[in-house]
């Protein structure tokens, strides 16, 4: 095989893994390789058919939207002093993420790789009224209302300077071209904009699951980050990473354990979760999620958000 070097920092890859396809159970095998700089592992090759590997019932393409509620002309008028409280009292997550940046309702927010446009949908419900979603990979336009869109477009495609935050949520890893992505990303964002960053990050769990890691997701993650590896992206692209909060869950480790006994993420006749209920007592499963609060608190999850802020 032609040797490959790394999508972040250059290096050589070192052809070292061979990785299955688990999710819907094909067993396919690919290669993968690890860089001996950034630490990441990435594919070698993304397949000619990688489209196969994203059927009408994956996961991103039957997303459930909620039904657009504006609020209020008193409560849109209060947004700011009600969306601080909100941010004190809530437990909401998809307040959650925009909480570290206190985003106010009035920012104009991109939601990348957005599917059907669940996540602005709830931001909008929430009181944020200028989001928008991006999508190449839809059919076709959607606009859901109150001008809330999902838009079917390249990146390369939109206005320089024109939003205050982005969002990738769990997108970057099925991106190709890592350092042009974020160029885009950085073009995108007005002086001072943040980028919001989820993706899985090798730790604790790669460590002891190896090839049976659930979130390694063979063949459409790419691109498998360590903190040094983002770190370095965000460097070459224009950004500076100012937080990074873990939030892995007991996912990694229930995903990992079926995979670890041959049994795919997502059932065949049904294409449904497997049901983990029934090959793990209510104990194992909230043991699972304590280690993973635990391993959150040391930065050894295999899931974070990183904050990126344009330079």
């Amino acid at each position: 095989m032609t040797p490959v070097n790394c999508r972040v920092c250059d290096a050589p890859l070192n052809p070292k893994y061979i990785f299955k396809e688990m999710m819907f159970g094909s067993r396919e095998e690919f290669p993968y390789g690890e860089c001996p700089n950034c630490g990441c592992i990435q594919i070698l090759q993304v397949p000619a058919d990688i489209n196969k590997h994203y059927p009408p019932y994956y996961m991103s393409f039957n997303q459930i939207i909620p039904p657009l509620k504006r609020l209020p002309f008193l409560k849109r008028l209060r947004g700011g002093m009600r969306m601080k409280k909100k941010y004190k009292t809530s437990d909401n997550k998809t307040l959650g993420y925009l909480k570290p940046i206190n985003t106010m309702p009035d920012a104009k927010i991109l939601d990348i790789g957005c599917g059907k446009g669940q996540l602005i949908s709830l931001l909008f419900n929430e009181g944020f009224e200028h989001v928008t979603g991006v999508d190449k990979f839809i059919g076709h336009e959607i606009d859901h209302g109150y001008g809330v869109k999902v838009l079917k477009k390249d990146l390369s495609e939109l206005p320089s300077n024109t939003y205050d935050v982005l969002i990738t949520h769990h997108v970057l890893e099925h991106m190709d071209e890592q350092v042009k992505e974020l160029k885009e990303c950085h073009r995108l964002l007005k002086k001072g904009g943040v980028f919001l960053v989820c993706i899985p990050i090798l730790g604790e769990v790669w460590d002891i699951y190896k090839e049976n890691w659930v979130q390694l997701d063979a063949p459409r993650h790419f691109v498998l980050h360590t903190l040094k590896s983002m770190g370095i992206l965000a460097e070459k692209t224009g950004f500076t990473i100012k937080q990074t909060i873990f939030d892995s869950t007991a996912f990694q480790f229930w995903g990992s354990e079926l995979y670890e006994r041959g049994i795919p993420l997502m059932e065949p006749d049904t294409h449904q979760t497997y049901p983990i209920e029934t090959l793990f007592t209510p104990q194992e499963l909230a043991a699972f999620e304590e280690r993973s609060v635990a391993l959150n608190a040391i930065q050894r999850g295999d899931s974070a958000r990183f904050y990126l802020y344009k330079k």
